[in-house]
């Protein structure tokens, strides 16, 4: 009988243990409720751009990679065009970025298309607003945090990424377009664009020039200690 009570008890207990443990404060990667960009859709067609479209993407990286989007980062557009970035450790999302450059009305309505056809401009599959500036940069893999505004509405997507595992195609690809727009490169790329490119002109033309000056002092230094 000591038993047959006791089994219960312990159940009940592991239970209480189980529900007690909190969860994660971001969504580990997924792609559900957004379209991979792999994968062969019809096309929509262009939107005019809202006149209040903006994003703000910050990137919290505890180990930084080769590809720009794996770098701690902070890309902020304003509805007017202007472009913020940086890429630096402690960058998160409440620090505001320099400007880098100011987009046309053409490359801001692409990007707004280009999210458009990417799913991301569709609130109802977005995740719960949350308030970013209490998501603390990871310990390992990296955290994306992404916040949109058009038509008076806002939306956000945040995800956990760990180590080996990949952010969604959609959010993903949507953060290439974002890096290039604000001439982020990534490391091959950055080292290849650095190189210094080397071009033999000849003898240096001003080099008799320097020679005769040279001689002509030393001749009034002789003749100074002559005097």
């Amino acid at each position: 009988m000591r038993l047959a009570w006791t089994s219960p008890i312990i159940l009940l207990l592991a239970l209480v243990g189980c529900s007690s443990t909190p969860g994660p404060a971001v969504p580990e990667a997924s792609s559900a409720g957004l379209p991979d960009e792999t994968t062969p859709s019809v096309p929509l067609a262009a939107s005019p751009v809202p006149d209040d479209f903006s994003v703000d993407i910050t990137i919290l990286a505890a180990q930084e990679g080769p590809r720009a989007e794996s770098r701690n980062a902070r890309y902020v557009l304003f509805p007017d065009g202007t472009l913020r970035y940086a890429s630096s450790i402690g960058k998160g999302p409440n620090t505001l970025p320099p400007i880098v450059r100011r987009l046309n009305r053409r490359q801001v309505d692409d990007l707004w298309n280009r999210a458009r056809q990417l799913g991301l401009t569709d609130s109802s599959r977005a995740d719960e607003v949350s308030n970013f500036r209490k998501v603390w940069a990871p310990w390992e893999g990296h955290v994306y945090l992404f916040a949109f505004t058009a038509d008076g509405n806002y939306w956000n997507y945040a995800r956990k990424v760990d180590p080996g595992q990949e952010l969604d195609p959609a959010l993903r690809s949507f953060l290439r377009s974002m890096a290039a727009l604000a001439w982020a490169r990534d490391e091959a790329d950055t080292q290849f664009a650095l190189e210094p490119k080397r071009f033999d002109y000849g003898p240096d033309p001003y080099a008799p020039y320097r020679r005769n000056m040279e001689a002509l002092k030393a001749a009034q230094e002789e003749k100074d200690r002559d005097n």
